[in-house]
């Protein structure tokens, strides 16, 4: 689309850069002639984003990032140029007709039909016709009052309730196949069926307040119990927050947003007058929705259930969250889910898990502290140690240090004298940052080529990832390459729980992981068992991570003579057993 320069310098002179950047850094002060703030493109603790009013352009001294305000929209909002332009001329109130008609007709249309698929839904639900989704959805708590707010719905177990009420021409049909709304029969020659059926339907808004979308809870027998809407050009899952449009104002307000697992979270915790409450659409959150809740607020609660896939919900959490300069804070719920708590317990009580929610390393160091009994005291030690080694101040180490010398009851000298020897003779630190730190040949020997030989293994067997998504850590990945490929593999394989190697490939259209994917795709790969091949790598990797606390552990014990030393050699026995173990499950499998 083009847009002449006069329209430029109108949108220009329309809006200042720094009222336009307040919104996205709320720590953007005046000081002197310019405004100085935390940079929202990395992570720091001292100010280093400056603004300057006089030339209308912002720069960051810390990663070097700068531009006019369309280049800061383009960033911040990942938008190209034309579309950043656009962004900034509605904000001043300058119209731009864009050359490319057929696409804002596409887009009219999909907003249209996802708004009458709303009202049929919804009508729907408060049908006679539609008892069974009000039971149900009634039975679960959900008021009235809440149905009405939140447009909820029900989809009847009918073939083509929506298509036929719904499509009006060809063109429709098309525009509501690409949304999923609707999918054309293989059985039936020109006939096309429902998505969602016998479903309790929730709309999904986007911050403007328009449907893009629906959630689809079933009440019936199918294994899925929840579906979402396709990805469309009004539906991007990993950019959309479930509930914002209603909880924008109380965010910006409180200063703070309560992230939840589900619809039905977000709905409870509104229907006990706390607003601010969000939650992803099914998915895991990604960095993309962390950045735009820090539009809002400087404060992000992740408030979990209190069951395995809470705790793995946490950790994931916890990694995206480091490369933020938001308060980012981790609260588990005692029992049940946040719908249920709230409803039974009261707002007060929810609010007081909400307030004394942990920060990511007393969170981590809970997590550590849970496995005591099996880890035992040294191992427990060592655990602790790997989650403080990672704090960049050294005032934070030593408040952490006395905290788990308390933790463990050992003398609190003792504690940082092994840290000490910890620091001097651990391996190089696996980096979480988004910048690999050095490595030593044998890590590229055995780690990277590890990672590397299991992406390709995925490339050729997608349906590995479901395992790798468990097994391994993404953000303890060293190689940064590594680490780029199978963070975005894992979550498009948590969205719904499905992955195809060609989705990959919607995300990295240059650069390394490019090249190495292109490679990797394009090799010979013959396996008999991709299983086996799995396991093998996964295996060769537990054994190096053995040896290296193997390695730590002796190194504590030579440099720590008679300082829990026997200690230290029960763990060196316990884990050469574990690797022994290990290698003679590899040699069976081979021989």
């Amino acid at each position: 689309m083009y847009i002449p320069p006069e329209t430029l310098d109108l949108i220009r002179s329309k809006v200042a850069i720094q009222d336009i950047v307040k919104r996205y850094v709320p720590s953007l002060k005046k000081r002197g002639k310019n405004y100085t703030g935390l940079c929202p493109f990395h992570k720091e603790k001292t100010p280093s984003f400056s603004v300057s009013p006089d030339k209308q352009i912002f720069y960051c001294f810390g990663c070097h990032t700068g531009g006019n305000i369309f280049t800061f929209i383009s960033k911040i909002e990942r938008l190209d140029f034309p579309e950043s332009v656009k962004f900034v001329a509605d904000i001043a109130g300058v119209p731009i007709i864009s050359e490319k008609r057929g696409d804002t007709d596409a887009l009219e249309a999909f907003h249209r039909l996802n708004r009458g698929a709303m009202e049929m839904y919804h009508a729907y639900i408060k049908s006679p016709a539609g008892k069974k989704g009000l039971g149900y959805i009634a039975s679960r708590g959900v008021t009235e009052a809440s149905i009405r707010d939140f447009a909820i719905g029900y989809a009847p177990d009918s073939w083509d309730y929506l298509a036929r009420g719904l499509i009006k021409s060809e063109r429709d049909r098309e525009y509501a196949e690409s949304m999923g709304l609707i999918k054309r029969s293989q059985k039936r020659a020109n006939s096309h069926y429902d998505v969602f059926r016998n479903r309790i339907i929730f709309p999904i808004s986007d911050i403007n307040g328009r449907v893009v979308g629906f959630g689809g809870r079933t009440i019936g027998d199918d294994p899925r119990k929840y579906i979402n809407s396709s990805e469309s050009q009004v539906f991007k899952k990993r950019n959309i927050l479930y509930g914002l449009n209603r909880a924008r104002e109380s965010i910006k307000e409180l200063n703070r947003a309560i992230v939840v697992e589900g619809y039905l979270d977000v709905i409870g915790c509104h229907q006990a007058g706390i607003t601010n409450v969000i939650a992803p659409l099914g998915t895991a959150i990604t960095a993309d929705q962390i950045r735009l809740l820090g539009h809002y607020c400087t404060e992000i609660i992740f408030l979990f259930d209190a069951d395995s896939a809470g705790l793995k919900a946490a950790a994931r959490s916890l990694d995206l969250s480091e490369e933020t300069n938001l308060n980012i804070r981790i609260g588990m719920l005692p029992q049940g889910d946040p719908f249920d708590y709230v409803t039974t317990k009261g707002p007060r009580e929810f609010m007081a898990v909400v307030d004394t929610s942990l920060r990511p390393t007393d969170f981590r160091i809970a997590r550590v502290m849970d496995d005591f009994s099996a880890a035992g005291r040294a191992g427990t030690l060592l655990r602790l140690f790997a989650v403080i080694r990672d704090l960049k101040l050294e005032t934070e180490r030593s408040e952490y240090l006395k905290k788990i010398s308390a933790l463990l009851n050992v003398d609190e000298n003792s504690v940082r004298a092994d840290f000490k020897n910890y620091m001097t003779n651990q391996q190089p630190v696996p980096a979480t940052s988004g910048r690999p730190g050095p490595v030593s040949s044998e890590q590229v020997d055995v780690v990277t080529r590890g990672y590397r030989d299991l992406i390709r293994l995925i490339c050729h067997h997608p349906e590995l990832i479901s395992k790798a998504a468990i097994d391994f850590t993404i953000g303890e990945i060293q190689d940064q390459l590594a680490r780029n490929i199978l963070w975005k593999m894992t979550e498009l394989y948590n969205e719904n729980r499905e992955f195809s190697i060609d989705k990959i490939f919607d995300f990295f259209t240059s650069g390394p992981e490019m090249d190495f994917l292109n490679q990797a795709m394009n090799d010979e790969f013959l396996i008999e068992n991709p299983g086996s091949a799995y396991t093998e790598i996964y295996l060769k990797m537990k054994v190096y991570e053995i040896d290296d606390k193997i390695n730590r552990y002796d190194a504590l014990l030579k440099s720590s003579p008679g300082v829990n030393s026997n200690i230290y050699l029960t763990e060196i026995e316990v884990l050469r057993r574990e690797k022994e173990k290990l290698l003679n499950f590899v040699y069976n499998k081979v021989s």
